[in-house]
């Protein structure tokens, strides 16, 4: 190539990156895609992210149902500071192995393979945690370090997949912009409960939602899951069920999927609260999917009608809404039917098994209760039935000696953390009688594992499994609280939901996901556990345990 065509080459180049003033021309420009939609980023299968792209608003928040385009959009846009702008960014996932690793190798390094202007920008990819362009810099890792978030100034940070995150690091990481002169943030996630997490920041937000003009009524409007979605069978192995389709809620017209790409292109998003509000708020749901057909929408919703895991999945991954599955969570009506006639108790009844469940915080939080065994079993949980005694909480565990003697308690179990050290002294001082207790994953449905070594005073059990014996108690009438229950425990038992979702090989697994303070429903769990090994202090046994 000669001089003269070199510098012209060069002048082009040079013209061409000054056109480049926003994310969405970057994205076109430079951003290529591999199967099933190859070649250079268009917006005809995601017209709704365009204007997310350009979006200035120093905090954005996206609702959204799974594949919708959103991560390739902060990606994007993430490219776009890093190329254009030379700014530092943060991309952050729930973890760092396997999110972040994953993360690093599907999305990040795919993308540079496929667009000759990535792979040349970034000199050092190796590195999962740290990518390097010139002077700018992108790090990407996990939430659950806080080492990690507190270390990194960037202009530009994105939370992906919020909802899955540890809660209590995200202010921290937003600490990582807080002094640069324009940052911005992006939250995204598939929401999982009403009114916390990713669904908490968009309540706070315009909460944008994606209007176009109906191609038959030409009035503006919008697909609502799961009204606009008809479903013509009765099951999800009828034939008819093919015909699926979704319509305008105006009109009542069929909208032909096929016609997507068409009738949304032009489609513009809509506050459906304040427009003044800073805080932008991006909604949509699976049903605007060019990729996604109705008919395989509607046999979902008859696989959530019978599996409790799947109709979680409906409403976060294809409806793009936060929900909670019947008999998830302990209720008003619930805890009512089980409020007693009698007050809390100052000291224990004779003759029966007390025990007492702590959970640690700013708090000592306790409940005291006393057993009754109406019927013979294996299962020492399954045929007893708890009556709280008492409820309350204390400054520190000298206060808890104080309530082992007054109600003389058989069994205590604690929570280890945070402070093990003046746990570890209580139960050394209660030797025997004080269990101090890790919830771990993986454990067998109700095991409760002891240490080997009985100075170390130590259990480790499945915090589902417990939470699930502790609080069904409530769903199926099976525990007597005082007439004068405090209202803070009663809303920590409400605080906490079990959520559902389906692991990487299919299967349905649950998990309680905390919605606000919690304290009394550990300690109910505590409590409750303390049960078998109270029972075992009585017969003179050892609990190894299978209950």
């Amino acid at each position: 190539m000669s001089l003269k065509d070199l510098l012209k080459n060069t002048v082009a180049a040079g013209l061409k990156r000054q056109s480049i003033t926003s994310p969405s021309r970057w994205a076109e420009e430079y951003r290529v895609m591999g199967p099933p939609v190859s070649g250079k980023w268009r917006f005809e299968v995601t017209p709704w992210t365009r204007a997310m792209h350009d979006s200035d608003a120093p905090v954005n928040i996206g609702q959204k149902s799974a594949q919708m385009g959103f991560t390739e959009t902060v990606l994007n846009i993430t490219f776009y500071r890093i190329d254009i702008k030379n700014e530092s960014c943060l991309y952050i996932l729930p973890t760092k192995t396997p999110d972040a690793t994953e993360f690093s190798a599907a999305r990040f390094d795919a993308a540079l393979e496929l667009s000759d202007h990535l792979g040349n920008l970034f000199s050092n990819v190796k590195n999962v945690g740290h990518k390097r362009a010139g002077s700018a810099n992108l790090y990407v890792g996990g939430a659950n370090s806080r080492s990690f978030l507190k270390s990194k100034p960037v202009v530009f940070i994105v939370f992906d997949e919020l909802d899955e995150m540890k809660q209590e690091n995200i202010p921290l990481a937003e600490e990582r912009a807080s002094f640069q002169a324009e940052p911005q943030i992006w939250k995204i996630s598939t929401p999982t409960i009403p009114k916390k997490r990713i669904n908490g920041y968009f309540l706070d937000t315009t909460q944008e939602h994606y209007f176009f003009k109906c191609p038959s009524c030409s009035r503006y409007t919008e697909i609502i899951f799961p009204d606009s979605l008809i479903i013509t069978a009765d099951s999800k192995n009828d034939i008819k069920i093919k015909n699926s389709h979704i319509i305008c809620t105006l009109c009542n017209t069929k909208l032909q999927h096929e016609d997507k790409k068409y009738f949304l292109k032009d489609g513009i998003w809509q506050p459906t609260a304040d427009p003044q509000n800073e805080r932008r708020g991006f909604y949509i749901n699976q049903l605007y999917s060019v990729n996604r057909k109705p008919h395989e929408i509607a046999e979902m919703f008859f696989d959530a009608q019978i599996d409790k895991a799947k109709e979680q999945e409906f409403w976060n991954s294809k409806g793009g809404l936060p929900h909670i599955v019947e008999g998830a969570q302990v209720n008003d009506i619930e805890i009512i039917r089980c409020l007693g006639s009698y007050p809390k108790a100052t000291v224990s009844p004779e003759n029966t098994i007390i025990t007492m469940g702590v959970d640690q915080g700013r708090w000592l939080h306790y409940e005291i209760c006393a057993w009754d065994f109406p019927s013979l079993g294996n299962d020492l949980n399954m045929i007893a039935k708890p009556k709280v005694l008492t409820m309350g909480k204390c400054v520190d565990f000298n206060e808890l000696d104080v309530l082992m003697k007054q109600y003389q308690i058989m069994a205590a179990v604690v929570d280890a953390q945070p402070d093990r050290r003046m746990a570890y002294e209580f139960a050394c001082r209660f030797w025997g009688h004080v269990k101090l207790c890790f919830y771990a994953q993986g454990q067998s449905v109700k095991t409760i594992t002891i240490d080997p070594d009985p100075d170390q005073h130590k259990i480790v059990v499945d915090r589902t499994s417990w939470l699930d014996t502790a609080l069904n108690r409530f769903h199926i009438d099976t525990i007597t609280l005082p007439r004068d229950t405090t209202e803070e425990y009663k809303d920590h038992l409400k605080n906490i939901v079990r959520h559902y979702r389906e692991d990487s090989k299919g299967n349905p697994v649950a998990e309680y996901i905390t919605t606000g303070a919690d304290h009394f429903a550990h300690a109910r769990c505590y409590a409750e556990l303390a049960l078998p090994l109270a029972a075992s202090l009585t017969t003179n046994k050892n609990i190894k345990v299978f209950l």
